[in-house]
């Protein structure tokens, strides 16, 4: 993948995502105008469930994947190694779901302290499995490059469900359990469309030896990834046990609202992972990894300008008797921009975890992640009772940027990287000052102005020029 590619494949996910996440969006109102805080409360611990349950179905294989199938030049061994990974991926996923079958009344008596939301339970169980095979079919055409497919068949997911929350949640008033039978319908869809695409890629079988350092590789991954699924939702465990649920609520819209941050991180991510590799082994990748670096800080830097100043207008809009956003909901904003710098930290991450990689060294993640895991957690369990939503926040950015701190001291003396510190000190310099400023005075002109001087800055001042933002090369 060169860099005309990486360019288009960046540009490709990030529309993707973007149109992914923007129909997730359009959810929020119906959400915030059909469901209660403490229901929505609900719903945002039965999806950190979701969240840590799904890291066991995946097993870390997806990174797996991405790296033997990559080195892999035989078509016959890439067609081995994709099929066991699959077969294995289906079968832990039909074990655990069998297993949480069992136990859904003792997690839901642990997460929820009553056995009725079992059910629940069950059917986020079953989306999971679902979603899993889907995406790791999907994780196949990324793999090999086909970013055009991948958002095609991501966007054709999320339109159905898209129609099916509006069936269930607003026309037959399902709340909560509308939302999951969504996601589960539409999961199944999703596989069902994919499967005639891998029929020349996929066999019935599992070969013992490609498994065998598929797992040993991929166990550091699946560890690694139940913290990263840790630091992400640890928040509203600890929340819900010092607050209640109606806290949960209030704080899972709105970092569903600074979740927009993700968009820009797994489209990056998405495409770096291969090129990353690829432009390594090519060794004349020190000044290109300089300047993408400088363009991933830009680029999210000016979402998180623009989405911290600019979400509090949204609660304002009114269009005929709904609000666009409840404004039962806009005492959580105070978390955005905290949850979106954590994750311009996992981008960073995401950046410097070449070096594990191409050293097969997995484990500098895994420890990434604990590290990561750690201070979000005991910084949850200080702040939330003196500082409440926002030192939940103030955790998930602290928890992310220690995690990015790691893997740049493991890396920086093996991966050789001509960095342009000036620009970047500029960059970073004046999104701070401009997001203090904004957040301070609360004047929408001043700040569409402070978003209009730091786009003139990255124009005129660093030479990032506004026509490629979304230019990784």
């Amino acid at each position: 993948m060169n860099n005309k590619s990486l360019t288009g494949s960046v540009a490709w996910y990030t529309l993707g995502n973007l149109f992914v996440r923007s129909l997730g969006f359009l959810l929020l109102p119906l959400y915030s105008n059909l469901i209660s805080t403490s229901e929505f409360g609900n719903y945002a611990l039965l999806m950190s469930v979701y969240t840590v349950i799904s890291v066991f179905f995946q097993f870390g294989m997806f990174g797996a994947l991405n790296k033997f199938y990559i080195e892999e030049k035989s078509e016959q061994k890439k067609l081995l190694i994709f099929s066991s990974i699959l077969n294995t991926i289906i079968i832990i996923g039909i074990i655990f779901t069998t297993i949480l079958w069992f136990l859904s009344p003792e997690i839901s008596h642990i997460v929820f302290n009553t056995n009725t939301f079992a059910g629940l339970l069950t059917l986020t169980f079953i989306a999971i499995l679902f979603e899993t095979v889907g995406s790791c079919i999907l994780f196949l055409l990324k793999t090999m490059g086909l970013a055009k497919k991948v958002v095609l068949y991501s966007a054709i997911g999320a339109l159905f469900n898209l129609g099916l929350n509006f069936i269930f949640v607003y026309s037959f008033k399902l709340s909560v359990y509308g939302i999951i039978l969504a996601q589960v319908i539409s999961g199944i869809i999703i596989v069902l469309i994919l499967l005639p695409i891998i029929k020349d890629k996929y066999h019935f079988t599992i070969d013992r030896e490609i498994t065998k350092v598929v797992i040993k590789f991929s166990f550091p991954l699946l560890l690694a990834n139940l913290f990263m699924a840790g630091s992400n939702v640890a928040d509203r465990f600890i929340l819900n046990i010092y607050s209640g649920r109606e806290q949960v609520g209030l704080y899972s819209f709105s970092y569903r609202i600074a979740m927009i941050m993700s968009i820009l991180v797994a489209s990056f991510s998405t495409a770096w992972s291969p090129h990353s590799l690829k432009l390594y082994y090519s060794f004349d990748y020190k000044l290109s990894f300089g300047k993408i670096l400088n363009k991933l800080v830009a680029v999210s830097s000016m979402l998180l300008l623009v989405v911290s100043l600019l979400a509090q207008y949204l609660f304002n809009i009114h269009i005929f008797s709904f609000f666009l956003f409840n404004p039962v909901y806009k005492t959580g904003i105070v978390i955005i921009p905290f949850v979106m710098m954590g994750y311009i930290f996992n981008g960073i991450s995401a950046y410097y975890s070449v070096y594990p990689s191409v050293s097969n060294k997995s484990y500098h993640i895994l420890i990434a992640e604990m590290t990561a895991f750690g201070v979000n957690v005991l910084l949850n369990i200080i702040l939330i009772p003196k500082i409440g939503l926002i030192g939940a926040a103030f955790a998930t950015a602290a928890g992310f940027m220690s995690g990015a701190a790691y893997l740049f001291i493991v890396s920086h003396r093996k991966i050789n990287i001509d960095y342009q510190v000036k620009d970047l000190l500029i960059i970073i310099f004046a999104v701070l000052l401009f997001l203090s400023l904004g957040l301070s005075v609360n004047n929408f002109l001043l700040d569409i102005s402070l978003i209009l001087i730091y786009l003139f800055i990255l124009h005129f001042v660093t030479k990032i020029k506004l026509n490629q933002l979304f230019r990784i090369s």
